[in-house]
């Protein structure tokens, strides 16, 4: 006959197994893990290009940095998560940056020329004049390599990016650029690719491309190319040799088109992007921009923007948008279905 003690011993132990147990499943979980990490990496490695949904880019995958400074109003503070370092040579690099409400004087002439597209908040970039350059969620800016000012955050800024090193751009305007995508992006015209460039320094080039549903080649690039889907549904599969290694990309992806590489675009639904095109190139200041490209003029773009809206008793007010004035003697709407803003390794559609 047992005893009550002989008894009572599985049931202490019970919970120490349960323990145990857990343990071991936890364990196996986290291998699971990742195994499904390595392997989702393993398969992002396969692939020339690169490719990240919004998520990656989420508030809580980035980096906190710290307080900024030289601030002067506002605690801004710094958050960043980079994506693809050393393109081209080493000389560019993309990801994403944010940054909470304040303000600080920018007074050292940058060395790189700096494209970002605003996922979401507000603030204004202002030269040593006091000219302002506001922006808000949807606006494309370039900050020209020369340009300083001021930095001015009205609501949690969130942003992709890409800088560029390059030589100085004799002539070139150091004013930012800022328009929106509603200014910017072509519509589609049902056929083919058409886009618009809002920059060219020939070794950074800046604007937006919209791609009716097909098949498009792409031959082996000699510029490396960084965009933001803003609508649409398309896979990006790798060219000879490779050639099997194949993603879906839809709205909110961010895409880098290495140099070098080639492939095929597959596009379902009309594809909307905004996009920064980095190459070897010379820099230089162009009096015109390529081919089929709609260029809104500096002037049209500083007249049209108003200043930048401060935050007041009632909380942040919106800029007004306007709309900007595209200089016709720079716009070829028949030159885009011949030359799209990848006038090196660009788009061309494949034969049937």
């Amino acid at each position: 006959r047992m005893s009550a003690h002989a008894v009572s011993l599985p049931t202490q132990l019970a919970p120490a197994r349960a323990v145990a147990r857990g343990g071991k499943r936890a364990k196996t979980r986290a291998r699971a893990s990742t195994a499904i990490r390595a392997q989702k990496m393993e398969v992002e490695q396969k692939c020339k290009f690169s490719a990240v949904p919004y998520g990656y880019f989420a508030q809580e995958q980035l980096d906190h940095k710290g307080p900024r400074s030289n601030v002067d109003r506002g605690d801004p503070h710094d958050f960043s998560r980079p994506m693809v370092k050393g393109m081209q040579g080493g000389r560019a690099s993309c990801g994403s940056w944010a940054c909470s409400e304040g303000g600080w004087d920018s007074p050292n002439a940058r060395g790189t020329t700096e494209w970002f597209y605003v996922f979401s908040g507000s603030g204004a970039v202002t030269d040593p004049d006091g000219t302002p350059h506001p922006f808000a969620a949807g606006d494309t800016v370039v900050l020209p390599k020369g340009w300083h000012g001021r930095w001015d955050v009205y609501e949690h800024i969130h942003k992709a990016w890409l800088v560029c090193e390059h030589e100085d751009v004799g002539g070139a305007s150091l004013r930012p650029v800022v328009i929106n995508n509603s200014q910017l992006v072509a519509p589609s015209n049902n056929t083919g690719r058409t886009g618009n460039v809002c920059y060219d320094v020939g070794c950074v080039k800046v604007g937006s491309w919209t791609c009716a549903p097909g098949k498009y080649t792409i031959p082996e690039r000699d510029t490396t190319e960084v965009f933001h889907v803003l609508t649409g549904e398309f896979f990006v599969t790798d060219g000879p040799p490779d050639g099997a290694s194949a993603r879906r990309c839809v709205a909110g992806d961010t895409i880098v088109l290495p140099e070098g590489w080639n492939g095929r675009l597959d596009v379902i639904e009309v594809t909307e992007a905004v996009c920064c095109e980095v190459s070897r190139d010379a820099a230089m200041a162009h009096g015109s921009v390529a081919p089929g490209a709609a260029r809104p003029t500096a002037e049209a773009i500083a007249a049209n923007r108003p200043p930048p809206a401060r935050p007041t008793g009632g909380g942040y007010v919106a800029p007004q948008r306007a709309s900007v004035t595209y200089d016709p003697d720079q716009y070829d709407p028949d030159a885009n279905q011949r030359s799209g803003l990848n006038s090196g390794g660009g788009y061309a559609a494949a034969a049937p």
